[in-house]
C-alpha cells in the first residue's frame, strides 16, 4: 500500500514531464513520423500518463532493492500476453556479445512472432564514470534479417534509413537495471507490429551504431561504435501454435479481415463503413472478452481510411496459449461482434 500511495502521489503532482520520459516519447514519435513518410497510417499509442507512470515506476524500482527483487527480470512491460508467452517458454537464449569503445554489449535473450519482438541487452561500461548522473541509456540500432531485409531501424532522424520500415509501428524501451557504480546496464526493447507482419527471424544481425547516455540536462552523450550481434535462430517461431478466428455474425457493423492469436498477442484487423476522423472513437474503447469473461484491452493501434471505409489494426494481450474457443470484440458506442475459432 505504501508503494502504491507514493506512486499515486507522484503521478498526481503537477510537474514537467521528466527528461527521460520526454526523450522516450520523442523516440517513439520519431519512429511514427518515419513510418508516416512511407505509409499513410496514423499510429496511436498509450497515453503520455501511462508512459510516464512506467518510467517513474522504473526509477522507484531502481532505488528500492526489495521492490526490484520482486519484479520480473525480463520484459516487464506490464503486458499480459508477453508475460504468458515467457511463462510458457517462448523465449530464446542468445549470448552474443561485442566490445567496442570500452562498452561490452551482450544480446542476452529475445522472443519474436508476427506481432511483437522483444530484445534484452546487457551493457557493461569499462569506465563507469561515463554514466555519472545518467538517468537513461538507449541505443541506435538496426535489425537486419539474413535476406538483407531491415525489419527495424531504431535510429534518430539524423541518420538515413536502409530499409522501407514497413514492419514495425512503434517501440517501447526501458532500463530495468541501471547501476552507475558498476557500469552495468540492462536495456530491454519491445517492438510492435499492429498489422502482424513481422517475418521469422533467421540469420538475423543487430547492428548497434551508438550508445546514448541521458542525464538531467536532456542532451545525450552519444558514443558511436560498431557492435554487430547475432540473433540465435530458433524453431520456436516456426513451431509456435496459432489460432485463427472468424466472424459468427455476418450482419455486424464490423468486417473482420484478420483475427489471429499468436504466442504474444491476438492480432485483429477490422473495417467498418464511414470515415472516422476522430481517433478517440477507438482509443481506449476497444476490448476483447473471452468465454470466461476475462477482458483484454488494446494498447495501440493503426488507423487508415479508404473508399468510405475505416480500417483498424491492433494487438490484444490474449494469446494462443489461452486456447479460447469464442471471443467478443466490443468497441464502445460503435458495436460488437462474436468471433469463433476457425
Amino acid at each position: 500500500m505504501k508503494f502504491e500511495n507514493e506512486l499515486n502521489q507522484v503521478m498526481n503532482e503537477k510537474k514537467d514531464i521528466p527528461v527521460k520520459v520526454r526523450q522516450s516519447l520523442d523516440q517513439t514519435y520519431d519512429i511514427i513520423r518515419t513510418k508516416s513518410k512511407k505509409r499513410k497510417n496514423n499510429f496511436i499509442w498509450k497515453r503520455v500518463a501511462t508512459a510516464a507512470c512506467t518510467l517513474i515506476l522504473a526509477s522507484i524500482v531502481l532505488t528500492n532493492e526489495h521492490v526490484r527483487a520482486g519484479m520480473n527480470e525480463l520484459f516487464n512491460f506490464g503486458d499480459q500476453g508477453i508475460e504468458q508467452a515467457i511463462n510458457n517458454g517462448f523465449i530464446q537464449e542468445d549470448k552474443s556479445s561485442v566490445t567496442d569503445q570500452g562498452i561490452k554489449i551482450l544480446l542476452d535473450k529475445h522472443f519474436s512472432d508476427e506481432n511483437k519482438i522483444g530484445l534484452s541487452f546487457q551493457l557493461v561500461f569499462e569506465d563507469p564514470s561515463i554514466l555519472n548522473k545518467a538517468e537513461e541509456i538507449s541505443m541506435d540500432f538496426r535489425l537486419k534479417n539474413g535476406d538483407g531485409d531491415y525489419i527495424a531501424e531504431i535510429i534518430p532522424d539524423t541518420k538515413s534509413l536502409k530499409g522501407d520500415n514497413s514492419y514495425i509501428g512503434g517501440y517501447e524501451p526501458q532500463n530495468p537495471v541501471l547501476d552507475i557504480k558498476t557500469g552495468e546496464i540492462q536495456y530491454d526493447v519491445l517492438l510492435n507490429s499492429n498489422e502482424g507482419v513481422i517475418p521469422i527471424l533467421k540469420d538475423t544481425i543487430i547492428e548497434v551504431e551508438s550508445v546514448n547516455v541521458f542525464n538531467e540536462t536532456g542532451t545525450p552523450k552519444k558514443i558511436n561504435g560498431d557492435w554487430k550481434l547475432s540473433v540465435t535462430n530458433s524453431n520456436k517461431e516456426k513451431s509456435a501454435s496459432t489460432i485463427q478466428y472468424v466472424m459468427q455474425d455476418q450482419t455486424s457493423v464490423f468486417r473482420i479481415s484478420k483475427a489471429k492469436a499468436n504466442p504474444t498477442s491476438l492480432n485483429l484487423i477490422f473495417s467498418l463503413d464511414g470515415i472516422y476522423d476522430d481517433e478517440n472513437s477507438f482509443a481506449h474503447r476497444m476490448k476483447i472478452i473471452n468465454e470466461d469473461g476475462n477482458v483484454y484491452e488494446a494498447g495501440g493501434f493503426s488507423m487508415s481510411t479508404k473508399n468510405n471505409e475505416t480500417m483498424i489494426s491492433t494487438n490484444f494481450p490474449i494469446t494462443s496459449y489461452n486456447h479460447s474457443k469464442k471471443l467478443k470484440l466490443i468497441v464502445e458506442e460503435i458495436g460488437e461482434v462474436e468471433l469463433v475459432q476457425k
